[in-house]
């Protein structure tokens, strides 16, 4: 692979590259000996990611948490001076030719909605534009991923797939159940993405999806974006890059490579402390250690590099690899984003 890098390198220079889950810059935040973490992000070739507004105290926050999340994310961005706010395509663009890192903002659940619609509108003004459905449990909108019933969008999820359409926000099936996500591929009249997640068919892990969800999400025009979660991976052992690269295999022989990206799921602020998630879905994380959630080769962002020289190790090409860093995302946001 090392014969690769140099190559590697140079690919990501030239392209736009976006995570489709990367974690947060604050809330928590990232520890940064010098400097902004978002300088550390470009040097090792990100452009964008998909920002959680709120992953503590849990990922299901009240309207009150990310109304305090939403205030400290904007001041950060105000205050730092190679950071951009992305709420259309064309900041993408944007943020690269300014040499600045773009954000987006994300919540990986509508559990802050409640039952009120008119809170979608609020979120979009307040730059929100993508809208994870539900977590691993049930709301109002519909059924998680762990629900034993799997009893799909709900009448008032229906209504929200169809107040995002409108607005311009991406619907978000990471987490939800398969119902649910047939569901709402079903209803949306936008594609639809699934920004973090694994494949079923190569690790057996309820927070991965099926070869007939894979199918379904791409006839819909949306994506999905493998992450380097290990539980998603293999949970018997560490997965190496060779395992992750399998999953955008798998994908791409399914759906080929206009519905794949890449995600890291990578949370840098997260500590021991504050990474609760084995305490509550011990299904999810299969015995994962803190210190072990990643790829070897690719257990920080820094090492993007390797996962880009093992795609052309495969024998991916240049153009296939440029649609998973970013160009599906962005083909997506174009869709949607108005």
């Amino acid at each position: 692979m090392s014969d690769h890098l140099t190559t590697a390198a140079d690919l990501l220079e030239a392209t736009i590259v976006i995570d489709g889950l990367g974690g947060s810059v604050v809330h928590p935040t990232p520890h940064v000996e010098k400097g902004w973490y978002e300088d550390q992000l470009l040097a090792a070739g990100w452009s964008a990611f998909h920002a959680c507004l709120v992953s503590e105290p849990s990922y299901t926050p009240t309207w009150t948490q990310v109304m305090a999340a939403i205030y400290e994310n904007l001041v950060y961005l105000e205050a730092s001076p190679r950071i951009k706010l992305c709420e259309r395509a064309d900041d993408i663009h944007e943020a690269q030719r300014q040499g600045k890192f773009g954000v987006f903002f994300g919540l990986q659940s509508t559990s802050c909605i409640e039952q009120d619609r008119t809170r979608v509108r609020l979120l979009h003004k307040l730059g929100l534009r993508v809208l994870q459905l539900t977590y691993m449990e049930r709301n109002f909108v519909g059924d998680g991923c762990l629900e034993p019933e799997n009893r799909g969008l709900t009448n008032f999820g229906t209504q929200i797939v169809r107040e995002c359409n409108r607005l311009g926000i991406i619907v978000d099936c990471s987490h939800v159940g398969s119902r649910t996500m047939l569901d709402a591929l079903h209803c949306s009249a936008a594609p639809v993405v699934v920004s973090h997640c694994g494949v079923r068919a190569l690790c057996d892990n309820p927070r991965c999806i099926t070869d007939e969800q894979i199918r379904a999400l791409a006839a819909s025009g949306g994506l999905l974006g493998i992450t380097a979660y290990a539980p998603f991976i293999r949970y018997d052992r560490r997965p190496t890059l060779d395992d992750y690269v399998d999953q955008f295999d798998h994908a791409i022989d399914l759906v080929g490579p206009d519905h794949v990206a890449i995600a890291t799921d990578m949370f840098d602020g997260k500590t021991k402390v504050n990474w609760a998630t084995p305490y509550y879905y011990p299904e999810v994380t299969r015995g994962s250690s803190f210190d072990a959630l990643g790829v070897e080769g690719f257990n920080t962002k820094s090492e993007l590099v390797n996962v880009v020289a093992a795609f052309l190790a495969r024998g991916y090409d240049a153009d296939a690899i440029r649609k998973i860093l970013g160009g599906n995302w962005l083909r997506v946001m174009e869709q949607v984003w108005h």
